[in-house]
């Protein structure tokens, strides 16, 4: 039988640990910078295309209009949850971030309908997004910029140049499209996770989450509390199972209701109870023999050979007879 534990894993963990690696710290401030990362994007993508609702319907493109409407709207609606889901991690509800987890479903399949549809929309109007370049780059002066450091110069585009602009434009567009959906579906299945993984923590009394909502914490300070499972210390090492303890110190001094005792006495060497040093009291009948059935001569008069009553107990007359034997 194995009476000691293995050592704590050395190393990094394997990959299916990487949920349970962060399961043992609160998941609350990764909640709260996910949500707001999350609501501040879309914000500025439903306020980016809100703006070009305009720019489409000035140019005569009417149709580019109404999807820059409806992808503003289905951006402002993921950032109304991400919102919520910050105030929801803030206040450490249950129920509320239990409906943000639900949301997050809802929120990350809007902004993957959304990428789907942005892609649908570049593909198949792809005549009327490059006319309306064309249109707003001709005349337009453009700068160009020689490396991050480098030297920059104005050109003001004709139609020609335009056009080789817009379409330079529409290529870089098209991949830049396409590897943000696929980012976008990553990330969205991620923010699910941790949504849910946050409540998990939330409802489990045995999870990180939950120390500082307890009760007592106001007054164990910031010891960690007994009634829930703190995560692994290093610091603490690989003590065996089982154990043997430390030696048992006796209390000092005499046990409660001890009779005086005198610590200066030698100690006594005989077999008797007179032998006693501790005064039981005149009440008290002490025998030399503490398993005697009768009274009868003691064990100090028989060794020492005073004299003592004898008779004998183990035979009489018959019934009927004489009470003593003839001698």
């Amino acid at each position: 039988m194995q009476t000691s534990r293995p050592p704590p894993p050395q190393g990094n963990p394997p990959p299916y640990a990487f949920v349970n690696r962060f399961y043992r710290s609160s998941l609350r401030p990764v909640v709260v910078v996910v949500g707001l990362l999350s609501g501040i994007w879309t914000l500025l993508q439903a306020i980016s295309l809100f703006k070009e609702v305009s720019t489409d319907k000035s140019q005569g493109f009417p149709k580019l209009g109404i999807f820059a409407i409806v992808l503003g709207a289905l951006y402002m609606a993921v950032a109304v949850i991400e919102f919520f889901g910050v105030g929801a991690a803030a206040l450490q509800r249950a129920a509320f971030v239990r409906i943000y987890s639900v949301l997050t479903v809802a929120s990350a399949l809007v902004v993957v309908v959304a990428g789907f549809l942005l892609v649908i929309v570049h593909f198949a109007y792809k005549n009327e997004i490059l006319d309306e370049c064309v249109k707003l780059s001709t005349g337009d002066t453009v700068v160009v910029r020689y490396g991050i450091w480098g030297p920059a110069s104005k050109t003001q585009l004709t139609q020609s140049e335009a056009e080789d602009f817009c379409k330079n434009a529409y290529s870089h567009d098209s991949w830049g499209d396409i590897i943000a959906l696929i980012i976008e579906i990553v990330l969205a299945a991620l923010f699910c996770s941790i949504a849910f993984a946050y409540y998990r923590q939330l409802i489990d009394p045995t999870s990180p989450a939950n120390s500082s909502r307890a009760p007592s914490t106001q007054f164990r300070g910031s010891n960690y509390p007994q009634h829930y499972n703190p995560p692994y210390n290093a610091s603490v090492p690989a003590l065996p199972y089982n154990a043997p303890y430390g030696q048992y110190a006796p209390p000092p001094g005499p046990p409660p209701n001890a009779p005086p005792y005198d610590h200066n006495a030698p100690p006594g060497y005989g077999v008797g109870m007179d032998d006693s040093k501790v005064e039981l009291g005149p009440e008290k009948d002490i025998k030399d023999d503490p398993f005697a059935d009768f009274d009868g001569p003691s064990l100090s008069e028989r060794r020492t050979g005073s004299p003592g009553e004898e008779r004998d107990v183990t035979s009489r007359p018959h019934p009927g007879g004489r009470e003593t034997f003839n001698v």
